[in-house]
């Protein structure tokens, strides 16, 4: 089946907004820092030699799917492979109205998450360490996945549950990650690039089925 995919470029005002949005969580958002690095040396969520500057950049990196409508009209937004809490964990700071599911088979991660999310005063989400397709939610919700999986895996894992739109974090060249996928999705590449030098070949994927 062919797929519909259309191409287009980041707004200077996604970035603005975004930036607008870190501001007003900004001590939130220190704090979990904070506790991401302190966790960070016993549970490895991380790249070890990270530096705070570039996790305060993976935050707004993660910030950006906010600006879209498929974010903006979703109740229900699971994090599938979710780590160290990106992005599902920066949006649900920023979001106290939307309920999370941050979604990761290791238990260790989860239980790490559940200690920030306490620790931050937040009560919009839940973790779950089992495997993406063993994840029960009845109601539609958001997919959303940083750099955790490829399009076909995740899609074949997840094309029992109820989610309407999935919004990954890739590269601009994922087409060969659609192989596979007989049903015709309609995809929107959001290329990232204008956004500096950090976001080079980056794009927001989204795809509604």
């Amino acid at each position: 089946m062919k797929h519909s995919t259309k191409k287009l470029n980041v707004s200077r005002e996604t970035f603005s907004n975004t930036d607008q949005l870190l501001e007003k969580y900004k001590p939130k958002i220190e704090t979990y820092i904070d506790r991401l690095f302190w966790w960070n040396k016993r549970i490895n969520l991380v790249s070890r030699d990270v530096s705070r500057e570039t996790i305060l950049e993976h935050i707004r990196h993660s910030l950006l799917l906010a600006q879209f409508e498929s974010f903006t009209e979703s109740q229900i937004i699971v994090d599938a492979g979710t780590g160290g809490g990106l992005p599902g964990l920066p949006l649900a700071i920023t979001h106290p109205e939307k309920r999370f599911i941050l979604n990761d088979i290791v238990s260790k991660k989860c239980m790490v998450l559940k200690q920030i999310a306490r620790k931050l005063a937040i009560n919009n989400t839940e973790t779950i360490d089992v495997t993406i397709k063993n994840v029960q939610v009845q109601d539609p919700f958001l997919l959303i996945s940083k750099h955790a999986f490829k399009i076909n895996d995740l899609y074949k894992m997840t094309a029992h549950l109820p989610w309407s739109t999935m919004i990954l974090y890739k590269g601009g060249n994922f087409k060969s990650e659609l192989e596979g996928i007989e049903e015709p999705l309609d995809i929107q590449s959001i290329e990232l690039s204008p956004g500096g030098d950090f976001y080079s070949g980056k794009a927001l994927i989204i795809i509604n089925r």
